[in-house]
């Protein structure tokens, strides 16, 4: 994942073993509050995301665009980690047997799953480590989301009804938004030094209400055409308003904000947000995915956790202790360490449209570059 993509969060999807219980709207709540564990046999549902409906396809409507607003990613307070995500392996890993499809390297066993199986040790234990090197992250995360810099989502081929078995749905990010003057035309907007001018004088903040223009980083999309996306699932769904998608495997993905940046690259990834009633909100927008170790330690200094540092030394040391799935799928048994940590990151989504394509910022890494 690459956290460039102006601070966001990315999708992808893998299905979990027969029998697990599906998202459902009571679920957008879910697990804020709870604490503690669920004790093996206390009838554990393994989260996972809706199934595909089989419902007959409906005439499309126009296209929309949701940018990634309001990240998550300070999710110890409350347990809300507990929530976020998805049941990843299968297994409802809670005492006093603790199933899991692998161990840490440096631990008997893994932590302990939320609610309903759910694998996020990134909310319960990486971001906070995260946090004590490079404070404010989420703060500048959402700041940056706030002026335009973000994940976006575009769907294109639904329906408009609440069930559709195939929509077309493109990942990019946002380097800037301008605001719009209600049903004015598109505002000529010109890129200097990556942000937003018109008539020489910086574009006016997005205003977030389903009328902003967004204009898309061009090199997610190949040639710099529109209609080649680099991040694309044109197989993806929509179940009783829920779109969900799957990316690539490893895909990079760019989560930014401002200064900094983190470049992700998930296997076993989804995405899952309901499309609001009025359509202008992806509600609670989560990705979910397993991060590999190497992978999570080839990007901290695009955060700032630079190598031969003593922070790098211990944030090797302890992704080896919380490391708590494998980064393939159905790779893991007994004895077999575990090599990637689960993620589970939550947004919400504000309804934008499509201004063009404009170059973007190269990816910063903050040990080395000035």
């Amino acid at each position: 994942m690459r956290w460039c993509l102006e601070s966001g969060v990315v999708l992808a999807l893998a299905w979990v073993a027969g029998g697990c219980h599906v998202y459902d709207a009571s679920l957008l709540d879910a697990g804020t509050d709870a604490g503690g564990v669920t004790p093996d046999g206390g009838g554990c549902n393994n989260r996972d995301v809706p199934p595909r409906p089989t419902a007959a396809d409906g005439a499309d409507t126009e296209e929309i665009i949701f940018g990634l607003r309001q990240v998550v990613l300070q999710q110890r307070e409350g347990d809300v980690w507990r929530g976020i995500g998805r049941d990843l392996d299968g297994l409802c890993t809670y005492p006093p047997d603790y199933p899991t499809e692998c161990r840490p390297p440096r631990r008997a066993r893994p932590p302990a799953d939320g609610d309903d199986g759910i694998d996020n040790v990134f909310g319960s234990d990486l971001y906070p480590l995260v946090e004590l090197a490079v404070r404010g992250l989420e703060d500048t995360a959402r700041q940056a989301q706030e002026e335009g810099r973000l994940p976006v989502v575009r769907i294109r081929g639904w329906n408009g009804m609440d069930d559709d078995p195939r929509v077309d749905v493109t990942v990019t990010n946002a380097i800037y938004a301008v605001r719009s003057d209600g049903d004015a035309p598109q505002p000529h907007t010109v890129n200097a030094d990556f942000e937003p001018e018109v008539m020489g004088a910086r574009a006016p903040l997005p205003l977030w209400d389903g009328t902003d223009f967004g204009f898309f980083r061009r090199d997610t999309f190949f040639d710099g055409d529109p209609d080649r996306p680099t991040i694309r699932d044109d197989t993806a769904y929509v179940s009783n308003r829920f779109v969900v998608a799957r990316l690539p495997e490893r895909v990079e993905i760019l989560f930014p904000a401002r200064d900094v940046g983190v470049l992700v690259r998930l296997t076993d990834a989804t995405a899952v947000g309901r499309i609001s009633d009025d359509g202008l909100t992806l509600e609670r927008a989560t990705v979910a995915g397993r991060w590999s170790v190497l992978d999570l330690l080839s990007t901290a200094e695009n955060v700032g956790i630079c190598r031969d540092s003593e922070s790098y030394e211990i944030l090797s040391g302890q992704l080896d202790t919380i490391a708590d799935v494998r980064s393939r799928p159905g790779t893991g048994g007994e004895g077999v360490e575990c090599d990637a940590l689960s993620l589970g990151v939550v947004f919400t989504g504000s309804r934008m449209r499509w201004g063009g394509l404009t170059d973007g910022p190269p990816v910063r890494n903050v040990c080395t570059d000035p």
